[in-house]
């Protein structure tokens, strides 16, 4: 699709504008506390400050390839709204103060709390300052608000009962296996953990939503469960190309991630690049990767070498196979499903670009 981007980017900025209005909607709503509409003024500023939407476009594309004719955009936001509350845990949970160039919650509610209070130290059993279990708690609470958001963008919808309550189930269950995969990621961080591993914990932590997405859409065009099995399918290897893509990049010293180079290395990530290394490098590759694995304060030159072990070893080339090979399956599925040219078109270019891209 030539136009893939023009697509996305008009998409977008729809998207934006319908979450814009919907918040403007619940800062109205007399029902809430004084203090509630301030928490939703703070979540309304982490939800649209950046990001590309490719879990609501999803969804939209999904209803329009299975022929779907109404708008839908208030229905779509709710998987924005869902990947968005998983942000704010994720963020508190891996302790980081920045996300997209801004504060995130976490550091939001920090700082907010010591400008008021100040700091006091405590020996308690999880935490030793009040600010940080201020932060924490509220986050943890924030979470769960702009999840349930996201569940009342289908819940009010006006479309057919019974399609709604599909959604709805939809929605529900990815909740369940998106913390599932959330479990995972932090046992990955205790243990030897091998491709099989991996490869589950993205597809839960990562995959499912967008599946969601896919499915949510079908659904409330009124898709059959073949061609939804088979969006599912296409939704679900992409994913976890994606993912491995996202992994890659972070030993790029030309992608703009966000964050330092080999943040995944230095924060002992299990990442399927690790994973490979381990098992395909040599004794001197792995020992590189070990020096430098797990440790925040490592010098250039461990971290460079780290990063070399990772190619030296048929690891990189691995895991860039391996999402083409996922990509490639994927289309297989795209095609069987039989949508409108103008979606599969898209969700074409769409795949190309996840694996593709540098930045």
């Amino acid at each position: 699709m030539k136009n893939f981007k023009k697509v996305l980017l008009q998409s977008k900025k729809e998207i934006d504008k319908e979450i814009k209005t919907f918040f403007d909607e619940k800062t109205k709503d007399e029902s809430l506390s004084p203090e509630m509409v301030e928490n939703i003024k703070r979540l309304e500023k982490f939800v649209l400050n950046g990001g590309k939407r490719f879990r609501p476009v999803t969804l939209l594309l999904a209803y329009k390839g299975c022929y779907g004719t109404k708008n839908i955009l208030r229905e779509a936001i709710s998987v924005e709204l869902f990947h968005n509350a998983t942000l704010v845990e994720d963020d508190f949970m891996d302790e980081d103060e920045n996300r997209r160039g801004k504060p995130t919650i976490y550091k939001i509610l920090k700082d907010e709390f010591l400008d008021k209070f100040g700091e006091k130290k405590y020996k308690g059993s999880l935490y030793n300052r009040e600010s940080s279990r201020f932060a924490v708690s509220n986050s943890i609470l924030l979470g769960n608000v702009l999840y349930a958001l996201g569940a009342e963008c289908l819940s009010t919808s006006k479309l057919d009962h019974y399609k709604i309550r599909e959604a709805l189930s939809i929605y529900n269950d990815a909740f369940i296996k998106v913390n599932d995969g959330q479990l995972l990621d932090v046992e990955l961080e205790k243990i030897r953990a091998n491709e099989q591993d991996y490869i589950e914990m993205a597809e839960k932590k990562t995959a499912c939503l967008v599946a969601a997405a896919f499915d949510i859409g079908a659904v409330l065009a009124g898709a059959d469960r073949k061609q939804r099995n088979m969006l599912h399918k296409f939704a679900m290897l992409t994913t976890v190309a994606f993912q491995i893509q996202d992994d890659l990049l972070d030993i790029n010293p030309d992608a703009n991630k966000g964050h330092e180079l080999g943040s995944d290395i230095k924060t002992g990530k299990n990442t399927l690049l690790t994973i490979k290394t381990l098992e395909l490098g040599t004794k001197k590759e792995k020992r590189a990767l070990e020096k430098a694995y797990g440790k925040a304060r490592i010098s250039d030159d461990k971290l460079n070498k780290a990063i070399q072990a990772m190619h030296t070893s048929g690891a990189v080339d691995y895991c860039k196979n391996l999402a083409k090979k996922k990509v490639k399956l994927g289309k297989q599925w795209l095609t069987k499903a039989h949508i409108d040219k103008q979606s599969e078109g898209f969700f074409q270019a769409l795949a190309e670009y996840l694996i593709n891209r540098d930045i």
